[in-house]
């Protein structure tokens, strides 16, 4: 019975989304097929790619709310370059990606040059990607992209429904869980984010993994907006906004505590598909849209909640072993 208490706390994602889907399956006509599996994996493609980058960011102890309008002015800088110059594809793809590293590279030097959390740096960003994307825009949607950049995310293999984007997340979900879970860097990220003290005293240079995190945060970005506009065949300076919610509540849905140092990028996955299959259900079901604002807030409550009776508990019981083992001490003397 304990073993099974203990599956379902590291394992809260999974669990909830096998119960979902199995009650979508019972309750909604057209919900369990292989084409609306591959739908909602299409769809939200983009979605967990940009997931890869902002788990390792929050596992190692720092949190971006930047993602949706730095995803959203490395698009319309994407579409522009497709529709008013020559360039050819691949070469704007390398720009847009590049671009994305950049911003994130700038992100983590001003995190570092005016010593505050990143989280506060990215709000600011945010509201600055913004004003840039609606003033190169003019607030207009940018379309008619290239029948060649939007195969890189519709084109399909194998199956009509399973596409480019959907394998290349299924490679970066791979590749990220072997580097985390296996490598000496992902050690290195897990202890920036339990102990940033404790891992600078290890030997770890802190600031040197900070920017390499930072990069890589960029480029998941950078491929997650390349994806996001070929699906959609447009960019606008609002195309991404909203979308760090989704992924922050997937993020914590998996596992991945708010003050880092723990999490797994498979569960991470199922709890960003977790939020998409309720959406996907509710949309079949004959919802009103609107609900799934109200269960995606109930969702993100519930786990900033589990997350945090998770701390206390775990604080309590560090300090129930720290009294045991002074109790133990003075005992044997």
């Amino acid at each position: 019975m304990r073993k099974s208490i203990d599956f379902c706390q590291k394992n809260l994602a999974l669990v909830l989304l096998i119960f979902a889907g199995a009650l979508f399956s019972a309750t909604t006509a057209n919900f369990l097929t292989v084409t609306n599996a591959l739908n909602i994996l299409n769809q939200n493609a983009y979605t967990i790619i940009a997931m890869c980058g902002i788990a390792l960011i929050m596992i190692g102890g720092d949190l971006d709310m930047s993602v949706g309008y730095h995803m959203s002015i490395c698009g319309v800088l994407c579409a522009m370059l497709l529709t008013r110059t020559g360039i050819p594809v691949p070469v704007i793809v390398a720009v847009t990606i590049l671009t994305s590293v950049a911003l994130a590279m700038l992100t983590t030097f001003l995190t570092q040059l005016l010593g505050i959390p990143r989280i506060f740096v990215t709000i600011g960003e945010a509201t600055l990607f913004q004003g840039f994307a609606y003033v190169i825009t003019n607030s207009k949607t940018i379309s008619n992209l290239p029948i060649a950049f939007k195969n890189i995310a519709q084109g399909t293999l194998l199956h009509p429904s399973l596409t480019y984007a959907t394998l290349l997340m299924a490679a970066f979900v791979v590749i990220m869980s072997f580097v985390l879970s296996r490598t000496y860097f992902g050690r290195q990220v897990f202890s920036m984010g339990g102990n940033l003290t404790a891992a600078r005293l290890a030997g770890i240079n802190v600031m040197k993994m900070k920017y390499i995190i930072g990069a890589l945060v960029g480029f998941f970005l950078g491929v997650a907006a390349v994806i996001l506009i070929g699906r959609t065949g447009a960019a606008a300076a609002n195309t991404a906004a909203g979308v760090e919610i989704n992924i922050l509540t997937g993020i914590l849905l998996g596992g991945v505590s708010i003050r880092g140092g723990e999490g797994k990028i498979s569960n991470c996955v199922a709890g960003i598909l977790l939020v998409a299959l309720i959406s996907n259900g509710m949309q079949l079901a004959g919802w009103n849209p609107y609900f799934q604002y109200i269960a995606k807030g109930v969702i993100m409550l519930c786990v900033l909640g589990f997350d945090m009776f998770q701390m206390r508990r775990r604080s309590v019981m560090n300090n129930r072993r720290k009294e045991e083992a002074v109790l133990t001490a003075r005992q044997e003397a």
